[in-house]
């Protein structure tokens, strides 16, 4: 009996992919370059970047794979984005040195952390983070422009805390993708 259940298999995906709508339709990887994570982050903020280039702090910060996009978007605003495997760095809040405050907070069912340093008059206006630590990889957002006075979520900012969490969940920012293809349908599993 389980021997023809795995061969149907091989048929029920070929139909479901017959009327065009493909598995995984809506959660389709992208490929975790400047643009790609763009696309990603243009279904979150309802602002067009006005300048996407490669974001490498975290690469060189952390001294690993780090694919990231930088997004420049007039007035100062600023919204890094990164993905990269887990690492107990200050960067993402592994501990507490690097950001004045590192928070734990819940967005739709998933547990993050917002981390911010307050603005240094005349050096600094601040940074906002916000962090999905996931399994094995860390899907960050950094937000800057904006004086960063105390707490983000209670400040005007031009990328929200909100907007920054609905990117780092975003499931398609992961380094963890495979994609099969079968005869013009792609299907996305985690490795």
């Amino acid at each position: 009996m389980a021997v023809r259940l795995l061969a149907l298999v091989p048929l029920v995906v070929v139909s479901a992919c017959a009327d065009g709508s493909g598995a995984g339709s809506g959660d389709a990887p992208v490929p975790l370059t400047p643009d790609g994570i763009a696309a990603v982050v243009a279904d979150h903020v309802d602002r067009e970047p006005k300048r996407v280039d490669p974001w490498d702090v975290m690469t060189r910060e952390l001294e690993v794979d780090a694919p990231g996009a930088a997004l420049s978007f007039g007035r100062g605003d600023f919204l890094g984005v990164a993905v990269a495997p887990t690492t107990d760095s200050p960067l993402v809040c592994g501990d507490r040195s690097f950001f004045d405050e590192c928070v734990d907070v819940e967005h739709d069912g998933s547990d993050l952390v917002l981390a911010w340093q307050e603005l240094e008059p005349e050096e600094d206006p601040g940074v906002v983070y916000v962090i999905d630590r996931r399994d094995d990889e860390d899907v960050i957002a950094h937000y800057s422009g904006a004086s960063i006075t105390g707490d983000p979520r209670e400040l005007d900012l031009g990328v929200t805390v909100d907007e920054m969490a609905d990117i780092v969940t975003d499931a398609r920012l992961t380094l963890g993708r495979a994609e099969l293809a079968f005869g013009g349908c792609r299907l996305c599993c985690v490795d």
